[in-house]
């Protein structure tokens, strides 16, 4: 990020006269951007209004009152600019908007000022469904001013904080400005169960949050009480993503619980787990009279014979699914003959997906036949299985919604 970015800031609050502009602007060009953000927050915590008492009613005090109305004028139209280069939305698509670090930075300056007016003018004109601050720096510290200015937003909007270091010291911070967030993402954030419980505390309150997203951090089967908790009782819940942590059979079996009271839930991801068979049946059971499920995955999670025959029984009996993900599992070609009769009579499901499991040509043949009377399936994955190019190149033939 080139210094002209902050051209004129924090210096051109207190300068009149051109040459001295000029000279400062050639400053701000040599200087690292790393002091200049350290100068101008600490400008901004200065010219807070917590500070202005102790400067008493004196001419220096209206000279700081001067400047601190140039600076809130300046970090407004600053994050405003930032919003009017946000293109428009495509055609279909929700608008979205991916944050540059320097808006992590006016944001914190905001904080800083102490002032909620400056905040509501900063992000009054922000009309966006989802903003993404993914490998921003964003910690605690930026968490706490996200949240004081997020929460004067008019219009709920999906967070997206992947990738950065939120932790559970950062979950804690956000939590004002949840009310306001219909989505948040929190992909690779070191957020353990202790974050989850405050965070799933605060979201059974919140009317707008419909959906989070938490893979790729240390979840464990403690947070499954949670969760179970989140399905039972918020009955606007639309997705929950937990791939990548680190839930068992245990996990699996309580969340079965909170699912089996649950009709609004339509995305739950649970790959790169260790579920296993015991909790893919208890998964498997809870969803056969679900109506609102569209989308499950356990991707790799050493779902065996016994998970397959749940889900094979599941799929004749429920109604709405509509993608089924078993990649990267334990499934061999008895277990596609369950598939086979739980496809038989099963209208709902489009997209089954098993590829990389230990299925044979033999296994293949069994969803081939059935394959013959539904015509709900659009696509089978099978690639990465026990197949040679020959076999490959003769079922497609015959069956062309099958994808290696």
């Amino acid at each position: 990020m080139s210094p002209g970015c902050y051209k004129g800031w924090p210096f051109n609050c207190h300068l009149s006269h051109e040459e001295d502009k000029r000279r400062n602007e050639t400053l701000l060009q040599e200087a690292e951007t790393s002091n200049l953000q350290i100068t101008a927050s600490f400008v901004s915590g200065l010219l807070s209004s917590r500070h202005r008492d102790l400067m008493g009613k004196t001419t220096l005090f209206q000279k700081q009152s001067k400047k601190c109305r140039l600076v809130k004028k300046y970090l407004a139209k600053c994050i405003q600019k930032h919003f009017l280069s946000i293109p428009p939305a495509v055609g279909g698509e929700k608008k979205s908007m991916h944050a540059l670090p320097e808006f992590v930075w006016w944001i914190k300056c905001i904080y800083e000022m102490q002032d909620s007016d400056l905040a509501k003018e900063a992000v009054r004109k922000l009309q966006v469904d989802h903003l993404k601050l993914t490998y921003c720096g964003v910690g605690p510290v930026e968490c706490t001013a996200l949240a004081y200015a997020l929460k004067h937003l008019k219009s709920p909007v999906g967070l997206q904080l992947d990738y950065n270091s939120v932790g559970d010291v950062g979950i804690e911070q956000l939590l004002p400005c949840l009310d306001i967030c219909h989505s948040i993402y929190l992909r690779g954030n070191d957020i353990s169960d202790q974050g989850v419980s405050k965070l799933v505390e605060r979201a059974l309150d919140s009317c707008n949050l419909q959906k989070i997203a938490l893979f790729h951090n240390n979840l464990t089967d403690a947070c499954a009480q949670n969760f179970a908790k989140l399905l039972k009782y918020k009955n606007n819940f639309l997705a929950l993503r937990l791939g990548n942590n680190h839930l068992t059979a245990v996990g699996a079996e309580v969340l079965a619980e909170g699912l089996k009271q649950n009709n609004s839930i339509q995305y739950l991801g649970l790959w790169g787990n260790k579920v296993g068979g015991a909790g893919t049946c208890a998964l498997a059971a809870a969803l056969e009279n679900n109506t609102s499920l569209l989308w499950l995955s356990l991707v790799g999670n050493n779902v065996d014979s016994h998970g397959a025959k749940a889900l094979a029984l599941m799929l004749k009996k429920n109604t709405v699914l509509e993608e089924l993900c078993l990649q990267e599992n334990c499934l061999v070609d008895e277990d596609m003959l369950h598939f086979a009769e739980g496809l038989q009579n099963n209208t709902s499901l489009k997209v089954l997906k098993l590829s990389n499991n230990r299925i044979s040509r033999k296994g293949m043949e069994f969803i081939v036949n059935t394959l013959k009377h539904n015509v709900t399936i659009e696509s089978i994955w099978l690639g990465g299985n026990l197949v040679t190019a020959v076999e490959i190149e003769e079922m497609t033939r015959v069956e062309r919604r099958l994808i290696f």
